[in-house]
């Protein structure tokens, strides 16, 4: 007895037992009208009105088991173009445009595999054209998205939750790919329709936390990888205490970063105050800056009620580190809360002790609050210390700095990376070590994108640069020559093997079309723009 079934993603949607030898099996499954599968992968594929088969499989690895009778009929299309084969090869793929489609029949009892391929129609490496079998699917050229962009919780600095929700963007996206690995190779990394906003997890150990996000438009196109990033940090436990209105009561964090101390009188009866930090919140917007990328909430409750007020005047004392502060002029700090009112940060002031780093304050009701300083000027700027007379050409003080919008600076790796952005070193500003030290390392500049083609002195590919430091490997003499000329090779410089890790690896230049040279320059107008800062 032979059982006839339709699978989708391992699940039996249609079973019907049969006994019948094999050979004399005719087609029983027949497809009433036009039917969109969602491919593990993210791409798509329509069984068109018509289509007949013996049973149906859509398989894990984003393949098609199709067990076809003798009558079998089965026509398929790709409408975000992605070229199509089948095996045992009984059928070839025709591109129509920007749609890909196949027709597959059998004149006996066979299994056959349908692949969606990473070629697409209209692309370098198409398939076969309609009609004369050959020469090319005659389509659009795929075009990927543009203004791409990846933020992770509203741009904040920290989080102590694996849980975030990225803000994504692009223009002309219909697909996006989010990952935690830069060869997006995680198990979660599939395509999915392009949204604004996405939930997201990432991985559970503590430090700075990167992810990659790619866009696909409806032509193909694939954007190189933008990425945003965090730190993740360790929960603070959330601390209480009990409190009365004849004896006040006072509560602190384990680590000092907030203390509250209730006096005698402000509350009518006993209760229980508690500080609960947290690393969600909105941010201030403009140059204001959450010191060390938590906000508090403050907590109240009398005889089982939250009290909101009250009749003395609470003090609250914070904490932050030197490293909280850095790229934010301290001068500047000061407590405000969180009016749910307005849903904006207010400023309630406070005295700040720079000695031992505390901000002090007193307020008579409970909200959200937090430290919140303005980020010192200077994004964009060149800086570099003083150097001595006779310092040497290796000296610290040689080394040129750019400042990022974050308040953070960035190392020039060599006077190769320099200039590709700047032609001289007129703009350099020289600063004191003092102020030089309020800028935390935030990492190296990459090589501005479109300008030269490079290698690692260890391997002999070569690459052209896109956007945040994406290696766009250029497979063919011909597309170097066609971006670069024909002396692209005086255009490689070698990128040594310890700045290598500076980079991500994007898709391959298989031809011209494939990158946008001028497009890709002109986006790069400056490295805070390329880093996304």
């Amino acid at each position: 007895m032979r059982k006839i079934f339709l699978t989708i993603s391992g699940v039996t949607i249609f079973s019907l037992a049969l006994g019948l030898p094999l050979a004399a099996l005719a087609a029983v499954i027949t497809f009433d009208g036009t039917t969109t599968l969602a491919m593990p992968n993210g791409r798509n594929v329509d069984v068109l009105t018509g289509s007949t088969v013996e049973a149906f499989t859509v398989n894990d690895d984003s393949t098609l088991s199709l067990d076809l009778a003798s009558d079998s009929n089965v026509s398929l299309e790709a409408t975000d173009s992605w070229i199509m084969s089948v095996s045992p090869e009984i059928a070839q793929n025709s591109c129509s445009g920007t749609t890909a489609s196949m027709n597959i029949t059998s004149a006996t009892t066979q299994t056959v595999t349908v692949t969606i391929s990473g070629d697409l129609c209209g692309a370098a490496g198409g398939g076969p054209g309609g009609g004369g079998g050959g020469g090319g699917g005659g389509g659009v050229p795929a075009v990927p998205p543009t203004e791409t962009s990846a933020v992770i919780n509203g741009g904040n600095d920290q989080t102590d939750s694996v849980n975030v929700t990225l803000t994504l963007a692009a223009t002309s996206a219909t697909l996006m790919l989010v990952s935690n690995t830069s060869d997006f190779s995680d198990s979660d990394s599939t395509w999915e329709d392009y949204a604004t906003s996405k939930s997201w997890t990432l991985t559970s150990d503590l430090g700075t936390k990167t992810v990659y996000v790619k866009y696909r438009s409806s032509s193909g196109g694939e954007s190189a990888a933008v990425t945003d990033t965090i730190e993740l940090v360790a929960a603070t436990e959330p601390e209480s205490s009990d409190v009365s209105g004849s004896a006040g009561g006072s509560v602190s964090l384990s680590d000092d970063s907030a203390a509250v101390s209730v006096p005698a009188g402000a509350i009518t009866g006993s209760g229980t105050v508690s500080i609960t930090p947290t690393t969600s919140y909105t941010s201030p917007g403009g140059s204001d800056k959450i010191v060390g990328g938590k906000v508090y909430d403050l907590l109240l409750t009398v005889d089982g009620s939250t009290v909101a007020t009250f009749d003395e005047f609470v003090t609250l004392t914070f904490s932050y580190n030197d490293g909280d502060v850095s790229g934010i002029d301290e001068s500047t700090l000061s407590i405000k809360y969180w009016s749910e009112a307005t849903a904006e940060w207010l400023d309630l002031g406070g005295t700040v002790d720079s000695d031992n780093n505390t901000v002090t304050v007193e307020t008579a009701h409970f909200t959200q609050f937090a430290i919140v300083g303005q980020q010192l000027s200077g994004g964009g700027e060149l800086v570099k210390l003083e150097c001595a007379a006779d310092a040497g050409v290796n000296d610290p003080c040689k080394a040129v700095y750019y400042l990022g919008d974050d308040g953070k600076r960035y190392v020039f790796p060599n006077e190769k990376t320099y200039n590709t952005w700047y032609s001289d070193f007129s703009s350099v500003t020289t600063i004191s070590a003092d102020d030089l030290a309020t800028y935390m390392i935030g990492g190296n500049v990459t090589y501005r994108p479109g300008v030269k083609l490079v290698k690692i002195q260890t391997n002999s590919k070569v690459y052209a640069i896109s956007g945040g430091g994406v290696l766009r490997w250029v497979s063919t003499g011909e597309a170097a020559e066609g971006l670069y000329g024909s002396s692209w090779a005086s255009m490689v410089e070698d990128i040594p093997d310890a700045f290598f890790i500076n980079y991500t690896e994007g898709a391959d230049i298989a031809e011209t079309a494939d990158y946008d040279k001028a497009a890709i320059l002109n986006v790069a107008v400056d490295i805070n723009t390329d880093k996304g800062l």
